[in-house]
């Protein structure tokens, strides 16, 4: 009867074993397919060859590991804000977008990059090894713009908690903003304290002058024509 008592107990705490040996971790990991894409966006940030920085590539591969809530959350809300806002012209030829840009500098108010450096430092690897790989001036711009846009959302992925609520809440005054009758993407800014009344002020009198310009052109074109 004792053998019995003594198997039957060993039995319960076994199960009890497996059951806390199969517990789930409250940490979502990325895996397969989801991780090598994290990993193909976020380590162009790095570097490559002889120049790339192995912390950086340490950091990457974990964070692509670990932080698969963060790395979903914030590729949703970039694909969502390149419709907010108005487009801008950068680089002569090719545009970005209010919403996304709001991002960058959001980012930079936050914490920033990894290392305290602003979405524009933390990208100048991306950006070389891509400008390298270009063949005409339209993709060289459009490094410019895409590889700050793959710090500023690393650079959420990597944020602390805190952070990335006060990028969020940065991102729902913008948005809120931009659906208002004559908003700008300068006034949005200034209203969501990302950019200074006088950097928005000298925005608008650089658009003026390049919509100046674009007139200009166009009555040359005609003239020409």
């Amino acid at each position: 009867m004792a053998a019995k008592r003594e198997a039957s107990v060993a039995g319960q705490l076994l199960v009890v074993a497996l059951v806390v040996v199969a517990a789930p971790s409250s940490v979502p990991v990325a895996r397969g397919e989801a991780k090598a894409a994290c990993l193909s966006e976020y380590s162009k940030l790095c570097g490559k060859d002889e120049k790339k920085d192995a912390a950086c590539a340490t950091m990457v591969d974990k964070a692509c590991g670990t932080e698969a809530n963060s790395v979903a959350f914030i590729e949703r809300l970039f694909a969502e804000l390149a419709t907010v806002g108005q487009k801008k012209r950068e680089s002569n030829t090719q545009p970005t977008s209010g919403g996304q840009d709001a991002l960058n500098g959001s980012v930079d108010k936050h914490g920033g990059c990894p290392g305290n450096k602003t979405v524009y430092a933390f990208s100048s690897h991306c950006a070389v090894d891509c400008d390298m790989a270009c063949k005409d001036p339209a993709c060289s711009d459009r490094c410019y713009i895409d590889c700050p846009y793959t710090a500023a959302r690393f650079g959420y992925i990597m944020a602390t908690p805190a952070n990335k609520k006060a990028i969020g809440e940065d991102m729902d005054c913008f948005k809120r903003c931009a659906k208002e009758k004559d908003a700008t993407n300068d006034k949005c800014l200034v209203s969501c304290k990302l950019i200074s009344p006088a950097l928005a002020a000298h925005g608008d009198e650089l658009n003026a002058e390049e919509e100046e310009e674009e007139e200009e052109g166009r009555w040359a074109a005609t003239v020409a024509s």
